[in-house]
């Protein structure tokens, strides 16, 4: 029985599903030991193509290497993987990058793969399943990943990746309707209704409700089928980019928040108005797992990222 790591990657296509389905035919080529956290990585080399997803598979196995190495091809190919272009997109890629024991130089392979210390979207996954497997002469992964100075753009979405996860998206939106009812009891405990003269700060929370009502709503109706309270990506919907969009990646978190902010104003509620704004943290930290999904389903998310700087308010946060 001989152990092998299994660098995998995608992307064309639906990507996580592919690398979902090459660990499913994994069982069927030996014991599948470990899987790695699922990563988001820059393409390098070829042409200009999506950023891939990269995880890694320990398999225990008894074929030899070259039956192996025959066995993922197959697979690839039923992933409809086709070889056109060096270095080009593909649905699925499978490469075999270490192995114990032993190592092996063929006309067809090589392992460890001459190019696995070199590379971040392999090293990274590998160490978090097999830091000790050889990627070099007398060099473990762990040391080839800690002598790695540039930056190769490799990014870690999901430790847990094989199944979806709903109850975390779940919990967030528990967490954020919670937060909107202790806001309202908040308001009505130390707030009051506006009498006579409206004073400057009411009508400073009358336009910041306004604004933050009309942006919620454009950009609720901007989503269209991709509307959704969890912070998931519907299955429906497609990555929106235009509108409130292209000035903020989240535009509903923040007229929400400026909602609820100036509605706190508007009763003079100094409670409603210091948690109201506490949404904005909250809201950052829903979005940054929600992103982290969003760059699964979305190859192009990631260049929408670094062109949109802004998260919840266009303009300003």
């Amino acid at each position: 029985m001989t152990r092998f790591a299994i660098a995998v990657g995608s992307n064309l296509g639906d990507r996580i599903q592919h690398l979902r389905f090459a660990r499913s035919q994994m069982g069927g080529l030996g014991d599948v030991h470990a899987v790695s956290g699922l990563y988001e990585t820059a393409p390098v080399g070829g042409p200009d193509q999506d950023p891939y997803l990269n995880a890694v598979f320990v398999l225990d196995s008894a074929l030899q290497p070259s039956e192996l190495l025959e066995s993922l091809h197959a697979v690839e190919a039923e992933a409809g993987r086709e070889r056109k272009t060096k270095w080009g997109p593909r649905t699925l890629d499978l490469d075999i990058v270490s192995m114990d024991p032993g190592e092996i130089a063929t006309e067809h392979l090589v392992v460890p793969h001459p190019r696995a210390a070199e590379r971040e979207f392999v090293l990274r996954p590998l160490c978090d399943v097999w830091p000790s497997a050889t990627v070099g002469e007398d060099l473990e992964a762990r040391r080839a990943l800690d002598r790695l100075t540039e930056d190769q753009g490799v990014d870690l979405l999901a430790a847990s990746w094989l199944e979806e996860h709903p109850w975390p998206g779940r919990l967030f939106v528990g967490a954020q309707f919670a937060w909107f009812l202790v806001v309202a009891l908040l308001m009505a405990w130390d707030g009051t209704v506006p009498e006579g003269d409206a004073d400057p700060v009411r009508v400073a929370g009358a336009l910041v409700a306004f604004v933050g009502a009309g942006l919620a709503f454009i950009s609720s109706r901007r989503l269209g089928p991709a509307l959704t309270a969890l912070p998931e990506p519907r299955d429906e919907g497609s990555l929106i980019e235009t509108g409130a969009y292209s000035r903020a990646r989240h535009p509903i978190y923040g007229g929400v928040t400026m909602f609820i902010l100036g509605a706190s104003l508007i009763v003079d509620s100094l409670a409603g108005s210091l948690l109201s704004l506490g949404l904005i943290p909250f809201f950052f930290v829903k979005s940054s797992y929600e992103e982290r999904r969003l760059r699964i389903k979305y190859p192009g998310y990631r260049a929408y990222q670094h062109r949109v700087t802004h998260r919840i308010i266009p303009f300003l946060i």
